[in-house]
């Protein structure tokens, strides 16, 4: 190869650049969204109900761990909650009967609604709801 066949620097770094934006705009077009996709819950989770006290008062919002959350919605039902919140898929923490995501501030309500979407002004969906199966006799709760 000759020296007049081979790139100059300017040409070098502008081709790079331009390789670079067009991976990054491949990376987000799966599914519209740059950056992480909110993450897949494990398995099902089975918690003893008496090991979280909130759980015994209807309408409070629990932490029980495992990247859920739950609220006892009457006597036997519950309605179980996936942490992760659905902007960027940072976990939640339980705060005050709502999820507040560290990351960009969403707020989200002890059902999942969205009270405040994240601080980029993007609109978001609530948080995921998870089946739960109760078990009186055991006193044991289990979310998907």
């Amino acid at each position: 190869m000759t020296w007049q066949e081979c790139l100059n620097r300017r040409d070098c770094l502008a081709r790079s650049a331009l390789a670079a934006a067009a991976l990054l705009a491949v990376e987000g077009c799966g599914d519209g969204q740059i950056g992480p996709k909110p993450q897949a819950l494990g398995g099902a989770v089975t918690v003893a109900v008496a090991d979280f006290p909130g759980l015994a008062t209807t309408g409070t919002l629990v932490d029980v761990g495992h990247e859920r959350a739950a609220v006892r919605t009457g006597a036997s039902t519950f309605l179980g909650l996936s942490k992760i919140c659905t902007h960027e898929g940072c976990e939640t923490n339980v705060v005050d009967n709502e999820l507040q995501c560290p990351c960009h501030g969403s707020i989200f309500a002890a059902d999942g609604s969205v009270i405040r979407g994240p601080s980029t002004g993007e609109s978001i969906p609530h948080l995921q709801v998870l089946a739960t199966s109760y078990d009186p006799a055991a006193g044991t709760l289990e979310i998907a």
